[in-house]
């Protein structure tokens, strides 16, 4: 049976027409930057290779070419270069045109750090993969031409996946990554450091040797310290939304915090640029002065963030105390080990974190969900045309009293035929007067619809 009430299609915004337009074209732009740079690897590798058959994995020498030391070197270069150009055209992007507002120098530094943090990881997978691989074909030696395809395949996808990952970025996600480089980094000096025993003093004498391994782990600091700073931005932006929002209470509560973050993050870095073989005090005034910004933070949190979730707050309080007592067991008896001790401070400030930011994420969802559902049932229009059967047959209800003179309950339903006419004619009328009707008449062709029962008929009296 065919329904008398015909929606027109609706018509798309033009907004998202062009949003999805540029999503297209980031898609396009990604798979030409990660062909780009898969044919300038090849070339370059051919030409380092020489002709010889190289290893896929090999200890970093100069002169001893292996598709893992071509690849990583291609991934750092190209790979920043694939980010940074996908940041930059992204900012159009749904939801990303917040940082047009920004500064030029804001934006740049934030566009240098998130291609640089990105770069680090897909380097980091690159190099994983290409290790893990050798092991499994150990003494293995691959002809030139191969050599050079496989290194193109690995930095030609690094480029493409990194040029997506920037693209949409927002407060979740760059936690994520800035944790992901952090642990996968920590970890790597962990496994690569040269004294095996570290751990028997305190993380930070993993940057203490002056080698390769203390090289890469004082430069992850400094690199997850920039990174700090720059979500600086991304929280600051969803504190203000949320006090437009009349969510958060009060006003200071986006600077106050985000200041908070942007002296962590230089606090952070500053563990890396000092270590502690060049000046024990200096260093520990940073490692000293991280732990009580964040402790800091997790005070005013109650206050500042009047407005968030009870629960959060009850996290928040067993995280300080945790940290108290941490502080205190290290401090006071001396139980707690001081590698013991900043693995649980490290521990407590990510896991706050990420709970505070998946928090904010969530607020920010449901305040949207509310607003779309507001609009969509506002004005008592959004109701008649989300239900067109019921409105038809309150119509031909209607159209039945008025026939007969009588109540729509008590009245005898009339002919079919007459009723489908009689409903054709009011729809006529109806889409005459109305400029902008929901209905449309049935064709001629249409079988005639079916009287509708009494209601309060249940048979029993026939």
């Amino acid at each position: 049976m065919r329904s008398a009430a015909r929606r027109r299609p609706r018509a798309v915004p033009s907004a998202s027409r062009r949003d999805r337009q540029r999503g297209i074209r980031i898609e396009v732009e990604a798979l030409l930057a990660g062909i780009a740079a898969a044919l300038i690897t090849i070339a370059f590798a051919f030409i380092v290779f020489g002709g010889m058959s190289v290893p896929i994995w090999t200890d970093w020498e100069w002169g001893r070419w292996s598709i893992g030391m071509v690849s990583v070197s291609a991934v750092v270069v190209l790979g920043t270069i694939a980010a940074g150009v996908g940041y930059w055209r992204s900012r159009r992007l749904d939801g990303q045109e917040w940082r047009l507002e920004l500064p030029s120098w804001k934006f740049t530094l934030d566009a240098l750090v998130v291609a640089i943090v990105h770069t680090a990881l897909g380097a980091l997978a690159a190099a994983v993969l290409l290790f893990v691989v050798q092991l499994a074909f150990r003494r293995l030696t691959i002809d030139p031409v191969s050599a050079s395809i496989g290194c193109g395949v690995v930095t030609g996808l690094a480029a493409y996946m990194l040029y997506l990952a920037v693209s949409r970025l927002n407060t979740v996600s760059l936690s994520q990554r800035m944790f992901l480089f952090v642990g996968v980094g920590l970890l790597t000096a962990m496994a690569t450091s040269t004294d095996p025993v570290w751990w028997r003093y305190q993380i930070s004498a993993l940057g203490a040797y002056g080698n390769r391994p203390s090289i890469s782990f004082n430069a992850i600091l400094i690199i997850a310290g920039i990174l700090v700073t720059t979500f600086a931005l991304y929280v600051d932006r969803d504190i203000r939304n949320l006090h437009t929002a009349r969510v958060i209470r009060y006003p200071f509560a986006a600077p106050l915090v985000s200041t908070l973050f942007i002296a962590m993050g230089v606090a952070l870095a500053g563990i890396g640029f000092v270590p502690v073989n060049v000046s024990v005090d200096v260093h520990n005034v940073f490692a000293i002065g991280l732990s009580a910004l964040f402790g800091l933070l997790m005070l005013v949190s109650p206050i500042a963030l009047r407005g968030m979730p009870l629960p959060f707050f009850a996290a928040t309080l067993g995280s300080l105390l945790l940290l108290i007592g941490a502080t205190w067991l290290f401090y006071g008896p001396g139980l707690l080990p001081l590698t013991n001790y900043e693995l649980i401070a490290f521990g407590v400030l990510f896991a706050w974190i990420t709970m505070f930011v998946r928090f904010l994420a969530a607020m920010l969802a449901a305040k949207g969900a509310d607003a779309v559902g507001h609009t969509r049932t506002g004005g008592g229009q959004g109701a008649v045309a989300a239900h067109p059967a019921t409105a038809s047959a309150e119509t031909v209800a209607s159209g039945a009293e008025q026939a007969s003179g009588a109540p729509a309950e008590t009245a005898h339903v009339p002919d079919s035929t007459t009723a489908t006419e009689s409903v054709h004619e009011r729809e006529s009328s109806a889409n005459q007067g109305s400029p902008a009707a929901q209905t449309m008449p049935l064709p001629d062709d249409a079988p005639p619809r079916p009287p509708l029962p009494d209601p309060n008929d249940t048979g029993l009296s026939r």
